[in-house]
């Protein structure tokens, strides 16, 4: 999973594309023109919107310095600003001539187009979009909020190289405050139109708030590594002025939210599904078709991932059996595994720094096979750490943050358990995440030519996602498993999830399964462990259709790179084909399955 945590509820215009496929030509007349530069100007307009997004940029600096010092604007009357941003955006788009546009300003007409019909229709509904165009029912949850996503954002990735970063980062801090009260309000407000997240969402996001409040701040991830850095480069003490803040501002502003939710308790039930809210069959499909970006059904969904999920089984069925695990069903014998002393580490702070250790091997060892499969790879640097202890009891396994300006990627890690990673399925687990997963897909990001800014911005979760997981058969395919058969088992049953995602999401918001129901399912059809399985669904219950768009964006990329095959014959090389899935950067499915084809179809001819 990528944290793309900044909100993009800002001028949600400027997440549209530029220029998509270097290989589909140029162009140059006046309509690719007008397109670029309106493009352009919905980018900077969005930076400026959202001072989170333009410290991640780098755009915070010169005449927009004062963004360093501000929070995004998170309020009910910024949303509906938003809205009438977004509106005036697609007129804008609509007054270009699409006819007149060269083959790649047509494809970046077309995402733009996705991308600002998308906004349009979430920013209309209840909760929030994130940057992934990946929306939320609850502005709040175990998952969400300014209370999860912004200490670390505020603690270790506001730049401090200059003493005006420092006076930068105790405003930022105390904005917490209000950006807290703003979602609060937003809390209130969206509980009046009868949408109030389930019970065991509500007692998880209860249990992190008080974390952050009653935690030691000082120690926090919110405060402790500003100040670290602060006194590391001799930029003065301003631990007491934090420590004010935090006591007399953020304190009482997390408290107020931690009593807004618990005051809803009695107002709500179990019921994990999207349907039960208001309009909630239509808020799925949209989500669903925004995770995804593909017209695919829920009801068609569930029935691919369910035949996804029988291929794998047998798969790993041959592959157990090759190491002489034939009795019992597939599931049972990966249940066997995960309790094979030989693949658990210790649950302390030794087994902690095997798995990180470990996982630091696998990403150097993936690292030496990448010429194999792409042209000049090139990996920025990662470090690889664990979650922070507040917030691990309702965060993923695993998931991974860009770095900020100058600083390494970091692929974070879920210890809570540690002996939850048993070893066979770690080295996936690494790939996914780092190399030549989502790490991976950045650093070549980075290094892209011809990419504005607009397109360093936009982001997808099927490309995203899908891209990482792609990764994990890249990973095979380059020998990473050659003398690990368990680590192969491995590979197949993180595929076996996520094909069961796609079942089980679907399930809780279309079929109306319940979250015994799920969790269950998940347990008995995908190999599961129980507790880790019940922190997933209740992700599921915050991001509805989010979990289908691994497994549908990686069939999409791998259906895309074999149909490119078949048509170019011994002309194709896998490196060129990755070159230009990732120097193409972000796009829905449906215009990388365009691009793809006009690449293949010039090379072909």
């Amino acid at each position: 999973m990528i944290d793309r945590r900044r909100f993009l509820e800002g001028t949600a215009a400027s997440l549209a594309f530029g220029h998509a496929v270097p290989a589909l030509g140029q162009g140059g007349g006046s309509a690719d023109a007008a397109l670029a530069a309106l493009l352009q100007r919905h980018s900077e307009a969005y930076l400026r919107r959202s001072p989170e997004e333009a410290t991640g940029n780098d755009y915070d600096v010169g005449a927009n310095a004062a963004l360093r010092a501000r929070l995004d604007d998170r309020s009910l009357a910024a949303r509906a600003s938003d809205q009438a941003a977004i509106r005036g955006a697609i007129t804008q788009l609509g007054a270009i001539d699409v006819a007149a546009l060269s083959p790649r300003g047509a494809l970046d007409h077309a995402v733009a187009r996705f991308v600002y019909e998308t906004l349009s229709d979430l920013l209309g509904r209840y909760g929030y979009v994130d940057g992934n165009l990946r929306p939320s029912p609850y502005v709040v949850s175990q998952m969400n909020g300014a209370y999860y996503w912004l200490p670390d954002f505020i603690g270790s990735r506001h730049p401090i190289e200059t003493r005006a970063d420092v006076e930068a980062w105790l405003l930022r801090l105390a904005a917490l405050a209000t950006a807290l009260d703003q979602e609060t309000d937003r809390i209130r407000h969206d509980a009046g139109l009868g949408v109030i997240p389930p019970d065991f969402v509500i007692q998880r996001t209860m249990v992190q708030i008080k974390g952050l409040r009653d935690g030691e701040p000082l120690q926090s991830a919110l405060i402790a590594p500003a100040l670290k850095r602060i006194r590391e480069k001799s930029l003065g003490d301003v631990e007491a002025q934090a420590l004010g803040i935090f006591r007399t501002r953020i304190q009482p502003a997390l408290t107020r939210q931690a009593e807004v939710l618990e005051a809803l308790l009695p107002r709500t039930d179990a019921r994990a599904g999207v349907w039960k809210l208001p309009d909630g069959d239509a808020y799925y499909a949209a989500a669903v078709r925004s995770n995804t970006t593909v017209d695919t059904s829920p009801a068609e969904l569930h029935r691919i991932g369910l035949e996804q999920c029988r291929a794998l089984t047998a798969q790993i069925d041959t592959l157990l059996k090759a190491q002489g695990m034939s009795g019992g069903s597939v599931i049972a014998r990966i249940a066997a595994l995960d309790a094979d002393p030989r693949f658990i580490v210790s649950n302390d702070d030794a087994g902690r720094a095997k798995l990180l250790g470990l996982a630091n091997d696998h990403l150097k060892a993936i690292t030496a096979r990448l010429p194999a499969a792409f042209n000049k790879p090139a990996v920025d640097p990662i470090v690889v750490r664990r979650i922070p202890p507040a917030i691990e009891a309702g965060a993923p396994g695993a998931f991974y943050s860009e770095g900020a300006p100058g600083q390494p990627g970091v692929y974070s890690i879920n210890l809570h358990r540690p002996d939850e990673h048993v070893l066979w399925r770690l080295p996936t687990l690494t790939h996914h995440e780092g190399i030549p997963g989502h790490h991976f897909q950045y650093s070549m990001l980075r290094r892209a030519p011809a990419l504005p800014l607009f397109r360093r911005i936009v982001r997808f979760s099927s490309y995203t996602e899908g891209w990482a997981l792609y990764a994990q058969q890249v990973a095979d395919e380059l020998g990473a498993f050659e003398d690990d058969a368990f680590g192969r088992i491995g590979y197949l049953q993180s595929e076996l999830f996520r094909a069961a995602r796609i079942v089980v999401d679907t399930g809780l918001h279309h079929h109306r399964w319940t979250k015994q129901q799920a969790v269950a399912w998940m347990v008995e059809n995908a190999g599961e462990q129980q507790e880790a399985t019940d922190r997933e669904v209740t992700r599921y219950a915050v991001y509805p259709g989010q979990a289908c768009s691994f497994k549908v964006g990686a069939n999409a990329i791998h259906a895309a790179r074999e149909k490119a095959r078949t048509a170019m014959g011994d002309r194709f090389d896998v490196r060129d084909y990755h070159d230009l899935v990732l120097s193409s950067g972000p796009m829905p499915m449906s215009v990388l399955q365009s691009a793809t084809e006009a690449w293949s179809g010039k090379a072909a001819s």
